[in-house]
């Protein structure tokens, strides 16, 4: 009943949420990572519930920052199976960017709430047999096949007719006399089934299938608006296959496939003909065998993880001058652009074998694990991507002969284009060798219990050798139940091949062609020449150390006896080092293909970037018998981070000497900066509050939870300048961000119970109250924010 339950106290940073709470807790959507609102110590980005329309549209999981970390340094875990990118998901790019995919996440792989059996987060005092992280862990695993023949079948959906919208005071006041563009139109359904198949005594079957579609209504710009406005969709699936066989002598062999292919439409509002398809979401296979000898429990396991984002494009784009013959009506501005830079793929692949053994000594519990693995990942176009460039660089008159079938670069008698550009293909490949190693004891030590473990981390790609002290110290104290455990841990990241792609992108050439006059006409011949010749920015990650966090943690727990209920206290320190960031950019000069010199830039991966956060919560849940139970949680941290992107550059280096105007002083830019709370996924304080009841017996289940975060000052450039004996300076001042507060109903009432099972009607009411989650939002194009919004869905199980 409770939104989730404690780990054992030596395990004093772990929260577990059963599949019921999982059930009554996800949002209509289906995003399992929304279900981690209920946790203090998981932070989410500030701009939820903004309704633009490339938002509503998105139907990935919502990123999440653990304890500090950043959003792509957790771990996830599905099923013992990592699903972790090691690319650079945070990119903003656009889907039509030259050299970047748009469908990429930091988690590979994700699964519809409907299949997962429990979440379970540990936000600290680590057990080593987790690493490669530097945020939190993730552990998600489907549920179990049942032995007896049951499943479900569900349909929902949402519109913008179920959804209120609203906008902040900034951007009402931005618009003054004149009213905010119209609210956005979208729609969206979900609907799955799952099978519990029990083929015999021993062997049982899991069958599951969810699908997410999105459809929102978009509009061309100022200069195509006659072409009227188009649907963009989105789609994401889930294929879910699994399979156990209890084998002779305890053991169990579990074989399970895992598939959650993304796509994502996209067309640019200044462009017609120019549709573009991201794709996204991975692979998940693995191959389980478990069991026991004697008093020792073991377990081995191979797995293979494929991630896949890649973009489906028109081969090539074309920017004609409206005064082209043909093309007078294709645009309002200078010029018609149609078509797209062509294919681009990007994936990754990770194949594993791993192992745990259990043993029970005499004085300890023994644990002791290992992991080898191989990761390739690549970049790849393997054509040119062209690009037309003839708004100027063009020939137009009934004069133009075209001496070879060009297609739309050149027309008999109308127009023919002296200019493209071409994007070079490439085959750009980065692989890691991993190991890792580690072992802990689990036992008793002069009444304190004591955990004490040790990791070791390999990885070929940076070649360094990390090795991981954690542990934790837990006891009972004399009084009231409380136990009273202590951690200190050190946490090492994974490396990162983002770099190494970029650096291996390919040249971009520039080709020019003049036209001949034969007869009074003017021939074009197919006979480019290349006039320029660009390299693309190098990069370099070589001799770097491996980012670290260092920990330092203190929990109380136990029961609350006037109040009932179980309450947790916890406070976690932590610094992170060596964090990856990017130098300045410098310059290079390097030969031209065609002659001379060019001015290429250049940029390093550094260790410069930090990371430090100081965080104390607090928990406590009651069921208050079989029907009702509250949770109630809050967290207070502070967070500071020299850098956000891997592709950012630190404070330290980029603000050195720089020096501004703040609080009536000239000061170092880095001291106005210094004690800046992070901006976003980092509120200063998050209170969370949850009740779950059931009425009627049992036949209506209802959930409320709420979200208040707070909002910050925080010291930034006002944009203001002021001269001081005859310097000008920028002005630093403190601005304020505004807090908000988000309810959520979720209702579950049982319209039929028959033989044929049990049908339910289910709806899931976000932002109760209609709030404003975001006042500090304004945009000029798409002010709105989702007010209150249902999803209303059917599920018949049997």
């Amino acid at each position: 009943m409770t939104s989730h339950r404690f780990g054992n106290p030596i395990d004093s940073g772990t929260s577990t949420i059963d599949e019921d709470a999982v059930r009554d807790r996800a949002p209509g959507s289906g995003d399992v990572n929304e279900v981690l609102k209920a946790l203090p110590t998981v932070q989410f980005t500030n701009t939820q519930g903004r309704a633009t329309r490339e938002e509503l549209q998105d139907l990935r999981p919502e990123n999440i920052s653990i304890s500090g970390g950043s959003i792509y340094e957790n771990l996830f875990v599905i099923d013992g199976v990592g699903a972790n990118s090691r690319l650079d998901v945070d990119d903003p790019a656009s889907p039509g960017a030259i050299n970047s995919v748009s469908a990429a996440t930091a988690q590979t792989l994700w699964l519809d709430s409907s299949l997962v059996g429990a979440l379970t987060v540990r936000d600290s005092n680590v057990s080593a047999e987790f690493g490669q992280f530097t945020g939190g862990v993730v552990e998600i695993d489907t549920r179990e096949p049942r032995r007896v023949f049951g499943g479900e079948v569900y349909y929902g959906l949402t519109t913008e007719d179920m959804a209120k919208y609203e906008i902040s005071d900034r951007a009402r006041e931005s618009y003054g006399d004149n009213g905010p563009p119209d609210t956005p139109l979208f729609e969206k359904k979900r609907y799955g089934f799952s099978f519990d198949l029990p083929v015999s005594d021993t062997f049982r079957l899991l069958a599951g299938y969810n699908r997410s579609w999105a459809s929102v209504t978009n509009f061309p710009g100022n200069n195509y608006l006659h072409y009227g406005p188009h649907q963009q969709e989105s789609l994401s699936e889930n294929f879910l296959l699994k399979a156990v066989r209890d084998l002779p002598r305890g053991m169990t062999l579990t074989g399970q496939a895992t598939w959650s292919p993304y796509e994502s439409e996209y067309r640019n509002g200044n462009a017609i003909d120019n549709e573009i398809i991201s794709n996204g979401g991975g692979l998940n296979a693995r191959l389980e065998l478990e069991g026991s000898r004697k008093d020792a429990d073991w377990r081995l396991q191979l797995s293979h993880a494929y991630a896949d984002n890649d973009r489906e494009a028109p081969d090539i784009n074309y920017a004609i001058s409206s005064g082209a013959p043909g093309y007078e009506g294709c645009s309002l501005g200078t010029s018609c652009s149609f078509g797209g830079l062509g294919p681009l793929s990007q994936e990754q692949n990770e194949t594993a074998l791993s192992g745990r053994w259990e043993q029970p000594l005499s004085f300890a519990d023994l644990r002791l694990g290992f992991e080898f693995s191989h990761i390739d990942a690549e970049r790849v176009r393997s054509r040119p991507a062209i690009a037309y460039v003839g708004v100027s660089d063009i020939y137009i008159g009934d004069d133009v002969v075209c001496a070879a079938d060009e297609g739309p670069s050149c027309s008999d008698g109308a127009y023919a284009i002296t200019r493209y550009i071409a994007y070079g293909d490439f085959d750009a490949q980065a692989s890691i060798d991993a190991a890792s190693l580690w072992g802990e004891l689990d036992g008793e030590v002069g009444g304190f219990r004591v955990r004490a473990g040790l990791r070791y981390d390999h990885e070929s790609f940076l070649g360094n050798h990390n090795v991981a002290p954690r542990l934790a110290v837990s006891r009972d104290l004399p009084w009231a139940g409380i136990s009273v455990t202590g951690g200190l841990n050190r946490y090492y990241g994974r490396s990162f091949l983002g770099y190494a792609l970029r650096e291996g992108q390919g040249v971009t050439r520039g080709y020019e062609r003049t036209g001949t006059e034969v007869d009074d006409r003017m021939v074009l011949f197919n006979d480019w020449e290349q006039r320029t010749h660009t390299d693309p920015a190098r990069y370099s990650n070589v001799g770097l150390d491996t980012p670290y966090s260092d920990e330092a943690t203190l929990a109380f727990q136990g029961p609350v006896g006037w109040l009932g209920g179980e309450y947790r206290i916890k406070g976690v320190l932590r610094e992170g080092r060596d964090q990856f960031a990017s130098s300045l950019t410098e310059t290079e000069t390097i030969d031209r293909e065609t002659g001379g010199t060019l001015t290429r830039r250049v940029q390093t991966i550094t260790n410069d970037g930090e990371r430090s956060y100081r965080g104390l919560s607090l928990e406590y849940f009651r069921n208050f018998g079989p029907d009702d139970a509250i949770s109630l949680s809050t967290n207070v941290s502070h967070t500071h981070s020299t850098n956000i992107s891997y592709f950012d550059v630190a404070d330290e280096t980029e603000l050195e000497g720089a020096l501004v105007y703040y609080n009536g002083e000239i000061v170092a830019e880095l001291q106005a900066l210094a004690d800046n709370q992070l901006e976003d996924y980092a509120a200063p304080l998050i209170i969370n509050a949850d009740w779950s009841a059931r009425w009627f017996g049992g036949r209506l289940r209802t959930t409320v939870n709420g979200r208040y975060r707070s909002g910050f000052d925080r010291v930034g450039d006002t944009f203001e300048n002021i001269r001081i004996d005859g310097v000008s300076y920028d002005v630093y001042a403190k601005q304020e961000f505004s807090d908000s507060l988000d309810i959520n109903l979720s209702a579950t009432a049982i319209l039929a119970r028959t033989q044929a099972g049990e049908t339910a009607l289910d709806v899931r009411v976000n932002n109760l109250f209609n709030s404003v989650l975001n006042q500090d939002y304004a945009n000029s194009s798409q002010p709105w924010q989702l007010g209150r919004n249902l999803w209303v869905s059917v599920k018949h199980s049997f």
